[in-house]
C-alpha cells in the first residue's frame, strides 16, 4: 500500500513539475513574442495612410466678359463675372500604402489623391424705377429693369504616384532621423466645366426734352459653355524626411516632417466651348403708351472653339508638418502645396496656358502592420 501511495505521489509530483515547466516555457514564449513585437513596432513592414486636405484652388481661367457687362454695373447691378468663378476650396481625399521589406532600406509606395468641387448660382436683381424719380412698385403694362445670372461649374482632379525609395538617413540628426530619396511615376488628370447665362434690361426708360416722350431700352443676352481637361504621366522625384523632436516610439514621439517633390508630365490638353453675346436697342416715340416710329437694332456675336494638343507640364510641390507616433500608429498635421505649370488651356477665344495649383492644410492617420 505504501509503495502504491509513493508511486502515486511521484506521478503527481511529475505532473506538477511538467505543468510548471510548460507554464514557464509558455510564459517565456509570450515574453519573447512581446519583445519582438515591440521591436517590430519600430519598423512595420506595411504602412496604410488615409487623410484629407482643405484645398484652395488656383483657378485662373478666362471669364466671359462682353462689353455690355460695364453697362450693368453702371446701372447699379452686380457684375456677372464673380458668379462665373469656381469655388475657392475643395475637400481632397488621400490614401497611401507603403511596403518596406524586413532588414531593407528600400520602400515601395503607391498613393492617390482625389478632389472635386462645384456650385450652382442663380442671381436675379430688378428695380421698379422706370424714369427719373418715379417708382412704380407693381406696374401694369410697364417693364422692370433687371439682371439675371445663372452659372454653374464643376471640377475634379486625381493624382496617382508610384514610388520606390531608399532611407539614406539623416546623419546630422543622429540615427533616429530618416531621409527617403525616391523616384517613380506620377499620373495626373484634371477636368473642369462651366456654363453661364446672362439676361438683362438695365436701362428701360422714357425721356422727354421737347415734344412726345422718347422711349429706349437695351436687351442683352450672353451665354457660354466651356470644358477643359489635362491628362498626363511622367517621371517624378521626391525627398521625404523626418526628425524626432521629443519622446520615443514606444511611449509616444513627436517628429517634424518635411518633403519636396518634382515631376515632368507629358500629356494632352483639351479645351472646347461656345459663347455668344446678343444686344438689342429699341427706340421710338411714345404717345399714350402707343409706340410710333419704332426702330430696332441688334447684333449677335457667336464663337466656338475646339483645341487639343500635346504639352509638357512641369510640377513641383512641398510639404511640412508635425506627427505624433505611438508604436505602430501615427497622426500627422501639416500644410501641402502642389503646382502644375501650364497644365490647362484656360482661354476662350484663343489658347491661353494656365497654372493649376492645390494648397492647404492636411490631416492624416497611419497604421503600421507586420514586422
Amino acid at each position: 500500500m505504501s509503495e502504491q501511495r509513493t508511486q502515486h505521489n511521484v506521478q503527481k509530483l511529475r505532473r506538477w513539475l511538467l505543468a510548471t515547466a510548460s507554464a514557464l516555457a509558455l510564459a517565456g514564449s509570450i515574453l519573447n513574442v512581446a519583445d519582438a513585437a515591440d521591436v517590430d513596432a519600430d519598423h512595420p513592414v506595411l504602412w496604410i495612410e488615409i487623410g484629407g486636405q482643405l484645398t484652395r484652388m488656383d483657378d485662373q481661367s478666362q471669364r466671359l466678359a462682353p462689353p455690355f457687362f460695364t453697362s450693368l454695373t453702371h446701372a447699379g447691378f452686380d457684375s456677372p463675372i464673380p458668379f462665373e468663378k469656381a469655388p475657392l476650396y475643395s475637400i481632397d481625399e488621400n490614401g497611401k500604402v507603403s511596403f518596406q521589406p524586413s532588414d531593407s532600406g528600400w520602400i515601395l509606395s503607391a498613393s492617390i489623391r482625389y478632389g472635386r468641387n462645384g456650385k450652382n448660382v442663380d442671381n436675379h436683381q430688378q428695380t421698379n424705377n422706370l424714369f427719373g424719380y418715379l417708382n412704380i412698385h407693381n406696374p401694369s403694362g410697364a417693364r422692370h429693369r433687371y439682371e439675371n445670372v445663372s452659372a454653374s461649374s464643376s471640377e475634379t482632379h486625381e493624382i496617382l504616384d508610384f514610388t520606390i525609395g531608399k532611407d539614406v538617413g539623416l546623419g546630422v540628426f543622429g540615427s533616429a532621423g530618416s531621409s527617403i530619396l525616391g523616384g517613380g511615376i506620377r499620373f495626373a488628370q484634371f477636368h473642369y466645366k462651366s456654363s453661364v447665362a446672362v439676361y438683362a434690361d438695365p436701362d428701360y426708360t422714357w425721356t422727354q426734352v421737347s415734344g412726345p416722350p422718347q422711349k429706349y431700352f437695351h436687351n442683352y443676352d450672353a451665354k457660354a459653355k466651356n470644358r477643359m481637361s489635362f491628362t498626363g504621366v511622367g517621371p517624378s522625384l521626391s525627398w521625404d524626411a523626418s526628425v524626432p523632436l521629443h519622446g520615443n516610439i514606444q511611449n509616444g514621439q513627436i517628429t517634424f516632417d518635411w518633403g519636396l517633390n518634382g515631376a515632368v508630365l507629358f500629356g494632352r490638353q483639351k479645351s472646347q466651348g461656345f459663347n455668344e453675346a446678343k444686344g438689342v436697342l429699341d427706340t421710338g416715340v411714345n404717345i399714350s403708351f402707343l409706340n410710333l416710329f419704332y426702330h430696332t437694332t441688334h447684333y449677335t456675336r457667336p464663337h466656338s472653339h475646339s483645341r487639343s494638343r500635346m504639352v509638357t507640364v512641369p510640377n513641383i510641390g512641398a510639404m511640412a508638418g508635425i506627427s505624433f507616433r505611438y508604436g505602430a500608429a501615427k497622426i500627422s498635421l501639416g500644410y501641402n502645396a502642389d503646382l502644375f505649370f501650364g497644365a490647362m488651356d484656360g482661354g476662350i477665344d484663343t489658347a491661353r496656358k494656365e497654372n493649376v495649383g492645390f494648397y492647404g492644410p492636411f490631416a492624416a492617420i497611419s497604421v503600421g502592420l507586420g514586422g
